[in-house]
Formats: C-alpha cells, sequence, structure tokens
C-alpha cells in the first residue's frame, strides 16, 4: 500500500490545526468584547421572547463601509431575526436582507440593528452588513447574530451549545 501520497496532506492538516487553535484561544480585543456582550444581551432579551441563536454568531474587523454579506437559505415557515452591531468607534450599522438578484426586503439603520424577517419562499437570501463610519484607521469591530424561535427545527442551522463559550466573557 502506498503511503507517500498521504505525507503532505498530513502534513497540512497538522499545521493547519495548530494555526486554527492559535486563532481560537486567543484574547479578545475590547472592541470584540464590546460587540460580543452586545450580542449577547440581545440574544438574551430574545430568549425571553421565544428566540435562541440559529447560527455561530459573526464578529470581524474591518473599515467603515465595506459590506459584511452573508448567504443563508432561509424557510418560509420561520420567522428570523436578525442583529448587526459595531464597536464604539462606530456610528451605525445599515443591515439588510436581499435576493440574490439584489432586491432590497428589508434593511435597518442604527447603532444596534434588528430585522424581523419572515421569507417569501424558500431560496437563498443575502443578509449584509455595512458600517456607515468608523472613527478608527485600523477598522471597527461588527458583529452579526441570526436567531430564530425556540424549538423550531431551521435548516442548514449550527448545532450551537446552549451556552457559547464567547458569551461566558460577559458575565
Amino acid at each position: 500500500m502506498k503511503r507517500k501520497h498521504l505525507i503532505l496532506p498530513g502534513i497540512i492538516f497538522l499545521l493547519g490545526t495548530a494555526f486554527l487553535g492559535t486563532a481560537v484561544a486567543r484574547e479578545l480585543t475590547d472592541q470584540e468584547r464590546t460587540v460580543v456582550c452586545k450580542l449577547n444581551d440581545v440574544v438574551e432579551e430574545a430568549g425571553r421572547d421565544g428566540f435562541d441563536l440559529a447560527f455561530w454568531p459573526v464578529v470581524r474587523k474591518g473599515p467603515a463601509r465595506v459590506n459584511a454579506p452573508l448567504t443563508l437559505r432561509l424557510d418560509p415557515s420561520i420567522e428570523y431575526v436578525f442583529v448587526g452591531y459595531c464597536d464604539e468607534n462606530c456610528s451605525d450599522v445599515e443591515l439588510k436582507v436581499r435576493t440574490l438578484s439584489g432586491e432590497v426586503l428589508a434593511s435597518e439603520e442604527e447603532v444596534l440593528s434588528v430585522i424581523s424577517f419572515e421569507p417569501p419562499f424558500t431560496d437563498d437570501y443575502e443578509l449584509t452588513l455595512r458600517m456607515t463610519d468608523c472613527s478608527t484607521e485600523e477598522g471597527c469591530v461588527y458583529g452579526i447574530g441570526i436567531l430564530a424561535p425556540r424549538g423550531v427545527n431551521v435548516p442548514n442551522s449550527s448545532g450551537l451549545p446552549k451556552e457559547l463559550a464567547q458569551f461566558e466573557l460577559c458575565d
């Protein structure tokens, strides 16, 4: 049995795992902590209304006016709640839900943008977040949360643990 063809992929796998482990284990910046904790507050509040996270929250850093798109397959029998927020160096976030052809179906522009959305049909939709302004040269941190009613089977959703580790730092 020839095993030489497994050596290079094995090395790449081990290096990739080492780099990923380092990236996951790093400390959050103050701006990342602010965004994560605000998302946690929103998730807790939505939980009182019967909603839970359906997908892993997204927390990233970027310059103002850059779109952060996510493509999602949504089910029309489910009411989704989309949340967008950015750190204290950002003025507002513009959150939009569009068809893949570009038609805007819902939008909100606030410091904390929240959109309740029931898709008209099963399809792929684009959720975009755009920071309207960022006062720091290195960029601002933003976060996106996607929630659905508790107990509903959301197709293609993440299997999330009841308590997310990144939210534990907010207590």
